[in-house]
């Protein structure tokens, strides 16, 4: 007699749907708490960047520093305290101990690091035309030591950190690479963060020199490069164009006059 196994419609052991769709499904799930743990760690980070202790940026910032071929830069550090010695006595910026460093890459960049760390690019260097244009390279970069920029970004980075960890687990690639990345502490800011720093570039420029000349004169030259408009809407950092008319609505309205910018002295030798 030949045996015929019955068909059970209601088998709880069995699913309906295809493998794929609950697949699907899952990774859907995974994604969903991964962003939102990512949010939550952002959230709170944003409220801790003002608690976070200086010494602790410190700590934070040697081990960010060990990823980069940078060096001391006595003539740049010159620059920068001609900065700060004009800051008000009372600015929590007197809390670092402001050092800068020169790293040899062709990116034009420069960025903070925390523990009151600067790092400078040649490459950006080698596209600045005057001691003004320094200044306020290195007077916005300030601007995001005074807004704590550089903490709210790397929280926001060990919130992606976690949840790869979490999710992953600690020994695969995909984390691997975004630990590595977080260490580096390539802060991407936002638009509105960039734009804040200019604001606080501009004015402490003043300061030093008594006119915001200079203040915009990078930014032009690299707006001829930029291009189109529209590849900056989802960029971190505002088009050139939008932050030269910042920064001039700010000149006028802080009616700060405008006059001609220093050359560059010897001590600094930009490469070619």
């Amino acid at each position: 007699m030949k045996f015929t196994p019955k068909h059970l419609d209601n088998n709880v052991n069995v699913s309906k749907s295809h493998p794929l769709t609950e697949l699907l499904w899952l990774i859907g799930g995974l994604i969903l708490i991964a962003g939102s743990v990512f949010f939550l760690l952002g959230v709170t980070t944003n409220w801790a960047a003002e608690k976070i202790p200086v010494r602790v940026e410190n700590w934070l910032g040697g081990l960010a520093l060990n990823e980069f071929p940078a060096e001391k830069s006595q003539a740049l550090q010159q620059r920068l305290n001609a900065l700060l010695a004009v800051i008000p006595a009372e600015s929590p910026l007197h809390d670092y101990n402001f050092t800068i460093y020169r790293a040899a890459t062709e990116d034009v960049n420069a960025f903070a690091l925390p523990g009151g760390r600067i790092v400078v690019f040649d490459g950006l260097l080698a596209q600045v035309e005057s001691e003004n244009e320094l200044s306020m390279i290195l007077a916005h970069e300030l601007g995001h030591f005074a807004h704590r920029d550089h903490l709210r970004g790397l929280g926001r980075g060990l919130g992606l950190a976690v949840a790869s960890i979490l999710f992953l687990g600690e020994n695969n690639s995909a984390s691997n690479l975004i630990s590595k990345t977080l260490l580096t502490f390539q802060v991407k800011y936002s638009q509105d963060q960039e734009s804040a720093a200019d604001q606080f570039g501009v004015d402490l420029l003043t300061a030093r020199y008594g006119h915001a000349g200079g203040a915009t004169t990078f930014f032009e030259r690299m707006s001829e490069e930029a291009g189109s408009k529209i590849p900056y809407i989802l960029a971190s950092h505002p088009h050139p164009e939008n932050r030269i008319k910042a920064l001039n609505e700010r000149v006028k309205q802080k009616k700060y006059p405008v006059k001609q910018t220093l050359s560059l002295a010897e001590t600094l030798t930009i490469p070619q």
